[in-house]
């Protein structure tokens, strides 16, 4: 009824805005409580248990896989049964994940529960929330997906010292419960306001009069409208024939190599080759995601304005430094220079390549192509934690952070060389 109400009143507020603080809220708690957060388990799961970092990594690394490969199924349950039924499933099964975990006392247990809680977090977060927004917006794209992403790194700055604090005073199996009470509770309501496109409410994307507006009683119910931009859509099958749409996905995917490798073994490394403490290492988190959760709108409004590809090729260039920065710090001065690279590069870039996808293939076939994208995208998550733990557990993480700053920074000139795709039909027409 508060939806209805809520969309009924376009003067007031455009929905689409309100899809946009659903989805922060959503992004903040798959990053606050997995993503980032899941860094502070690492260490105490693997103390009582004698795990090496080599087999822990295996876990998050197959979850990666697994998200990867289900992306494409992800994409067509979006467009099929809408985001909002997605986003409850998805709730429902992070929040037994997190379950299952505090009850990890075996490795199958433990891996079990990390591919568990990632299929809930790909349900539930980032491709059902981009794949609603991309629908309601066009013009405010870019600041759209910006606002949205500011939770990536609001999860970090809200959770990171909650769950610091959680461990050291309650033990991660009781933190690992209160997770998942925090998701039910807050996950399900938010889900509940997202609506996959404006048309069956008698609006266009980004609050848009149509061009005949029709005289109806209040009390009438809006009539569809019809996006003028449909015919410019590409399927899913046609975007994948583009090379665009490889270059924006392994870019994307070499600078998820960075950023999963420090979010698995980031807090290890501070605490164990560079002698912080757990807070200390909990304020370079912080300040990370302060950064990058201030740099989302602003790499939103950038992209709006200026070259997307060129941006990203900088933000890539960013996170090849940053990871450099990390390998040679030697005091908590360095990792803070670190935490603002990072935090920048990866802020800025996050809504200009989620935004580059929806200009370049249209809104039609968006959550299918994300998803297609992720295939490739998981790629790199996966290699980013067993390249970091291979090398902690066989010679330094310092060299294992150096082969990603090389990796990564490659994704710079990819995207210099990028071109937008034209449609076939496009094409013959201006031939």
């Amino acid at each position: 009824m508060i939806v209805g109400w809520l969309i009924s009143k376009p003067r007031n507020l455009f929905y689409g805005w309100w899809i946009v603080g659903a989805g922060l809220v959503s992004m903040t708690l798959s990053s606050g409580l997995f993503f980032n957060g899941f860094g502070f388990y690492f260490l105490p799961i693997q103390s009582q248990f004698g795990w090496s970092s080599t087999a822990m990594s295996g876990a998050v690394s197959l979850s990666r896989l697994e998200s990867g490969l289900l992306g494409p199924l992800e994409g067509y349950l979006i467009q099929r049964y809408g985001p909002q039924r997605v986003m409850l499933v998805g709730y429902l099964v992070f929040a037994a994940g997190f379950a299952l975990l505090s009850q990890s006392n075996h490795i199958v247990i433990f891996y079990l529960a990390i591919l568990v809680m990632a299929l809930g977090s790909g349900l539930a977060g980032f491709a059902a929330v981009v794949a609603a927004i991309n629908n309601w917006f066009r013009r405010n794209k870019t600041k759209a997906f910006g606002i949205s992403m500011l939770g990536l790194g609001l999860g970090g700055v809200i959770f990171s010292s909650f769950l610091a604090w959680s461990i050291a005073e309650y033990g991660w199996e009781m933190t690992a419960l209160y997770s998942a009470g925090i998701l039910l509770i807050v996950g399900l309501p938010i889900s509940m306001m997202v609506r996959y496109s404006p048309e069956p409410y008698g609006l266009l994307p980004d609050g848009d009069a149509p061009e005949e507006e029709e005289e109806s009683s209040t009390e009438e119910r809006p009539r569809r409208r019809v996006d003028p931009m449909a015919d410019e859509d590409f399927t899913w099958k046609e975007a994948l024939q583009t090379p665009a749409f490889w270059i924006i996905s392994v870019c994307h995917a070499l600078a998820l190599v960075a950023i999963s490798a420090t979010g698995v073994h980031q807090v290890a490394y501070m605490e164990e080759d560079l002698g912080l403490s757990g807070a200390s290492a909990a304020l370079v988190v912080v300040v990370l995601s302060s950064v990058m959760m201030v740099c989302q709108p602003v790499g939103g409004f950038l992209g709006d304005r200026y070259s997307k590809r060129h941006i990203a090729a900088l933000c890539l260039l960013g996170h090849g430094v940053a990871m450099v920065l990390l390998a040679m710090a030697t005091g908590f001065g360095f990792l803070m220079i670190y935490a603002v690279v990072q935090g920048l590069s990866w802020g800025t870039r996050g809504p200009i390549i989620t935004a580059m996808r929806g200009d370049y293939f249209g809104r039609k076939d968006f959550a299918l192509i994300n998803g297609y994208s992720q295939v490739i995208m998981m790629m790199g998550m996966i290699v980013g934690p067993l390249v970091a733990g291979y090398m902690a557990d066989n010679y330094s993480y310092q060299s294992g952070f150096l082969i990603i700053a090389g990796l990564v920074a490659m994704g710079s000139i990819l995207f210099l060389i990028m071109r937008q795709p034209v449609k076939k039909n496009r094409e013959r027409a201006a031939g």
